[in-house]
C-alpha cells in the first residue's frame, strides 16, 4: 500500500511542504484549481519554480498578489470563507481542522475564548492558500498512512506582529503540547524560526506515526525547499513508499467511538435544510440523514441526524445553531465496527475513476466504483450505467486481485 514519509527534520512549513508534493508529482492544476475555488485566482499567482539550497536541489512555491488587500480574519471567517468555496468536502474538514488546532493554541497563549481569536499572518490568504493546497495534495494521493520525522525546535528571536518572540514561538510550542507533538533539537548554527506554526499545525492534522516505516520500497521522492537563505541546506523531502505486507495492519475490523447529533425541526422549508445538510457533510459529518416524523400538536417534521468524528463534534454544533432554526440538539456517543478500506484514483479507458476497496475479515476485498464517476461517464458517452460499471470491473480485475491486499 502506497503512504508517504515526510522528513521534517530541517524545517517544515505549508509552502514546503506544497513544494514538496508538487515536486513528488502532484500536478500543477490541483493547485491552480484552488485558486478558482478559493475565487482569488484573478488576485493571485502561483508558481513552483526549480531551485536549490546549498547544493540540494528542490522547487520553491512563489506567490504574488495582484491588487489584493490582505484582512485579519477569525476562526468563524475563515470556516465561513471555506465552506463558501468550490473546494470539496475533504479538503475543506482538513482546512478547517487545522485552522481549529491553529485557533485552540492561539486562545490558550493569549488568554482568549475561540471565538475571540483573530489571525494575523496566519489568516492571510497566504497562509489559507498553503494549507489548503497541502490538503489538496493528500487528498489527491490518498496515502494508506502519512509518517513523519520528529520536527526541529529552533531558536533565536522572530518578529511577529505581537514583537518579537522567542522560538520556538508561543503557539508552536501550544500545538506541540496539545497533540503531544516531540520537538527535536537540532544542532544548528541558525539562529530563526524553522518550525512554523502552520507547519505543525499540518503534522497535528495529518500525523498517523512518528518516525519512519522500516522495510520500504521508495516510489518517489519530492523536495521542497524554504524560502529562506540560512547559510545550510534548507529543505524538506517527501518519500512516496510501498509498505511491504508485515507493515500494513491485518484486515480485522476496528472498533471506534463516534458521535451522533440529531435534531427534529418542524419550521424550515426544504430548501433551507438541503443547506443545512451540505453545511453539515462540508463540516466534517460522516453522513447525514433525514425522515420525516411526527412532533407536538401534530405538526410533521423532520429529524435530521448526523454521525461525526468526536474531533469535530464542536464545529457541527455551530452548524446547526448557525444554519438551522433549531434551538436544540441531541447528542450522543455511539460505538460501530468498521471493516478497512481506502479510495484510490485509477486511469482506465473511460478516464479516471475513484474506486473504494474493502478489505474483508477472510482475506478476500471488494472494489466499487464511486458513482458520481461513473454518472460522469455515462453522460459523456451515453452508455447506460450499469454497462460502464460491468466494463470497468472487468478492466481493473486485472489490477486487483481478489486475495492482494495491496496496489
Amino acid at each position: 500500500m502506497k503512504s508517504i514519509f515526510i522528513d521534517c527534520s530541517l524545517g517544515i512549513s505549508g509552502d514546503m511542504l506544497a513544494s514538496a508534493f508538487f515536486n513528488l508529482g502532484v500536478p500543477h492544476s490541483i493547485f491552480l484549481d484552488n485558486l478558482v475555488s478559493l475565487n482569488i485566482d484573478k488576485n493571485y499567482k502561483l508558481k513552483f519554480n526549480e531551485g536549490d539550497s546549498e547544493g540540494i536541489k528542490g522547487i520553491v512555491c512563489t506567490k504574488s498578489e495582484i491588487q489584493f488587500k490582505e484582512l485579519s480574519r477569525n476562526l468563524n471567517e475563515i470556516k465561513n470563507l471555506l465552506l463558501d468555496s468550490s473546494l470539496n468536502d475533504y479538503v475543506k474538514k482538513k482546512s478547517i481542522k487545522v485552522f481549529e488546532i491553529l485557533a485552540e493554541a492561539e486562545a490558550v497563549v493569549h488568554g482568549h475564548q475561540i471565538s475571540d481569536v483573530h489571525f494575523h499572518e496566519l489568516g492571510s490568504m497566504d497562509s489559507i492558500l498553503d494549507i489548503v493546497n497541502v490538503c489538496s495534495a493528500i487528498d489527491f494521493l490518498k496515502p494508506y498512512k502519512i509518517y513523519f520525522s520528529n520536527p526541529p525546535s529552533g531558536k533565536g528571536i522572530v518578529s511577529t506582529s505581537h514583537g518579537p518572540l522567542p522560538v520556538p514561538v508561543p503557539t508552536v510550542l501550544e500545538i506541540a503540547r496539545q497533540n503531544k507533538i516531540p520537538l527535536m533539537v537540532l544542532d544548528d548554527k541558525y539562529f530563526g524560526e524553522i518550525t512554523t506554526p502552520t507547519g505543525i499545525a499540518l503534522i497535528a492534522t495529518f500525523i498517523d506515526k512518528f518516525g519512519q516505516p522500516g522495510n520500504i520500497n521508495i516510489q518517489n521522492i519530492g523536495i521542497g525547499l524554504g524560502s529562506k537563505n540560512i547559510s545550510r541546506p534548507n529543505f524538506l523531502r517527501i518519500l512516496l513508499i510501498d509498505e511491504n505486507d508485515e507493515n500494513i495492519e491485518n484486515n480485522k475490523p476496528s472498533y471506534e467511538t463516534i458521535i451522533s447529533q440529531e435534531a427534529w425541526i418542524d419550521d424550515s422549508t426544504p430548501e433551507d435544510v438541503a443547506v443545512l445538510i451540505d453545511r453539515l457533510r462540508s463540516a466534517g459529518a460522516i453522513d447525514v440523514i433525514c425522515y420525516s416524523v411526527d412532533m407536538k400538536k401534530n405538526r410533521k417534521g423532520i429529524c435530521i441526524q448526523a454521525i461525526v468524528y468526536p474531533k469535530h463534534k464542536n464545529l457541527l454544533r455551530e452548524v446547526w445553531f448557525n444554519y438551522s432554526t433549531t434551538i436544540g440538539i441531541r447528542e450522543n456517543k455511539i460505538s460501530r465496527w468498521i471493516l478497512p478500506r481506502r479510495t484510490v484514483s485509477h486511469k482506465t479507458k473511460f478516464g479516471t475513476v475513484n474506486v473504494k476497496q474493502v478489505m474483508r475479515p477472510n482475506g478476500q476485498n471488494s472494489i466499487k466504483i464511486e458513482h458520481k464517476d461513473l454518472t460522469r461517464i455515462t453522460l459523456n458517452t451515453g452508455i447506460p450505467i450499469e454497462e460502464i460499471r460491468q466494463k470497468l470491473i472487468i478492466e481493473l480485475s486485472e489490477f486487483y486481485e481478489i486475495d492482494d491486499l495491496s496496489f
